[in-house]
């Protein structure tokens, strides 16, 4: 049996002991990625004392880890000497690493108030566009496509007006006309071709793109894309098409380039103007 001053010795040396074999524990523990560092209590310089720790990680600056009541961190300069040695504490190391986190923090500062300005001006782009789309969208241009061209850029289109005249039927005799009318005897309207009247845009119109499927002998609706490069109105078959081409060439003056040279618009068709 051991007598009361080997208890004593014993009861001293014992916290010595459990430090040399925590020690131990995280040594091997970082060496074999073991499992985590934990203590039965841990109590800081201000008098806290936590149960059942377990340390998931730690820096020169502070110690990470879970206990019975959740999990906190607590900076090394507020433990015990004997838990500063455990954990390597460096109050030089400290500086540079509380420096390194506050230069990481203002980073992610940046970054976030980046990502916001991004999704804000998205968003203001896109209200842009639908406001844009709308007023492209409630200015068609009715047309009558009398002769089609294929360049490799785009189509040129031949164009007349067109309105909404009374439909003409042959007479018995077919020697006149006479105005086609309804159950209700009023004279029945058909779009029209008019050769007389100049299409607002006139005569020749370049419509992109180029893969658009039209023909000669199509009434159709054009919306402009603008009319300030070239001899002819550059329009799109859509709305949707028709604001695309426009950002297209509004990005492409911005660059200070100049619009590419084009092939001259065609003559017209025989027997139109």
């Amino acid at each position: 049996m051991l007598t009361d001053t080997q208890h004593a010795l014993a009861r001293r040396v014992a916290p010595r002991l459990q430090f040399l074999f925590a020690l131990l524990v995280l040594t091997l523990g970082l060496a074999l990625h073991a499992a985590p560092l934990t203590f039965p209590t841990l109590t800081t310089r201000k008098g806290v004392t936590y149960t059942e720790v377990k340390v998931s990680r730690f820096d020169a600056h502070e110690v990470r880890f879970s206990h019975a009541n959740g999990i906190s961190s607590v900076p090394l300069a507020d433990l015990s000497p004997e838990l500063q040695t455990l954990f390597n504490y460096d109050p030089k190391n400290e500086i540079s690493v509380l420096r390194e986190k506050q230069s990481q923090r203002q980073k992610a500062i940046i970054t976030e108030a980046d990502q916001k300005a991004q999704v804000a001006a998205v968003r203001e782009q896109e209200e842009a566009d639908a406001t844009e789309l709308q007023r492209i969208r409630s200015r068609p241009y009715r047309c009558y496509i009398s002769r089609v061209k294929h360049t490799e850029d785009a189509l040129l289109l031949d164009v007349l007006a067109t309105e909404r005249l009374p439909l003409k039927i042959p007479s018995k005799s077919g020697k006149t006309e006479r105005v086609k009318r309804t159950p209700q005897g009023k004279p029945e309207l058909v779009e029209q071709a008019v050769t007389n009247v100049p299409f607002v845009l006139g005569p020749t119109l370049r419509i992109l793109p180029s893969t658009v499927p039209l023909s000669a002998g199509k009434f159709i609706d054009v919306f402009v894309i603008t009319t300030e490069v070239g001899p002819e109105a550059i329009c799109a078959p859509s709305p949707e098409a028709a604001l695309e081409y426009r950002k297209k060439l509004a990005a492409y003056k911005a660059s200070g380039n100049t619009p590419p040279p084009r092939t001259g618009a065609p003559p017209a068709a025989p027997g139109h103007p």
